[in-house]
């Protein structure tokens, strides 16, 4: 077996243990970074975003949904953040080769094509950084599949899991089952949560010998409704009305819980540069 062949089979046998559940889905983050163009203008800056990701993810076939994060309280006003869902890495890989194609699609004449990124890339260093790789929980996903025009609010927050071997009389079954009926009865009948990914290890960041980071990214319609501690409490109250099974649910579901919680970010979601 050759070094070619070595490397191929390391690289599909990494992807094969990597992806936990073949049910769930990849998502990608990446940051690019601003720059100041003393030629344009914040109208022009959006127009030309807009322009951009309007005409290219729809020839995207792989990807199955995108979200632009621009700075709001978090991080640098100079990032951008690009959130992509794939099916699997591979599909995320295949996306990435095949871009210089979509691209000639999208411009199909070489001097409309070069005046636009001539014009484009004004705003942007050119530096790149891959932020994270994560495994998307398909089955407590919420979707917003509304058509909308206002830009909308993103959190993102990590919160860990204490090992199933800390909990007492835990079990990975009940676990889920807790985790499902939350999602079923709060969630997705919470109308202020637009969308609700619960993200897990994949490639990013380190798991083993502690509490489990569970990343959960949520999208609200405004920053009133983002930063609203109590939004689940109606919700709650209608999915467990009687006092006693209220505190007998939470008291089960917050054993599996680690103390604490980490902000990773809150962003302005550029809904119009999505691909829902």
């Amino acid at each position: 077996m050759n070094k070619k062949h070595i490397i191929i089979f390391f690289l599909s046998y990494v992807v094969l243990i990597a992806q936990y559940n073949p049910e769930n889905h990849v998502v990608t983050f990446s940051k690019s970074y601003s720059q100041y163009n003393e030629d344009g203008t914040t109208k022009d800056w959006l127009e030309k975003n807009k322009e951009y990701f309007t005409k290219m993810n729809p020839l995207d076939k792989e990807l199955v949904s995108s979200m632009v994060l621009t700075h709001r309280w978090s991080g640098s006003s100079k990032e951008t953040i690009e959130m992509a869902e794939w099916k699997s890495i591979a599909d995320a890989d295949k996306s990435i080769l095949s871009r210089a194609d979509r691209m000639k699609k999208a411009w199909p004449n070489d001097k409309k094509r070069e005046d636009f990124f001539n014009g484009y890339n004004k705003y942007y260093t050119g530096k790149h950084s891959d932020v994270g790789v994560m495994e998307l929980n398909t089955a407590r996903l919420k979707r917003n599949n509304k058509q909308i025009s206002e830009n909308s609010i993103v959190t993102i927050m990590e919160y860990y899991w204490k090992p199933i071997s800390q909990v007492e009389n835990g079990s990975a079954k009940e676990r889920k089952e807790l985790w499902d009926e939350f999602f079923d009865k709060v969630t997705m009948k919470n109308n202020k949560i637009l969308t609700s990914m619960e993200l897990h290890h994949y490639w990013t960041g380190s798991l083993g010998g502690g509490p489990r980071p569970v990343i959960f990214l949520v999208e609200y319609a405004n920053i009133i409704d983002a930063d609203n501690t109590g939004i689940n409490n109606e919700t709650i109250m209608k999915a467990w009305p009687g006092e006693d099974e209220r505190r007998e649910f939470f008291q089960k579901r917050n054993k599996y819980i680690d103390w604490g919680h980490k902000d990773i970010g809150l962003y302005v979601n550029r809904v119009k540069w999505n691909k829902r």
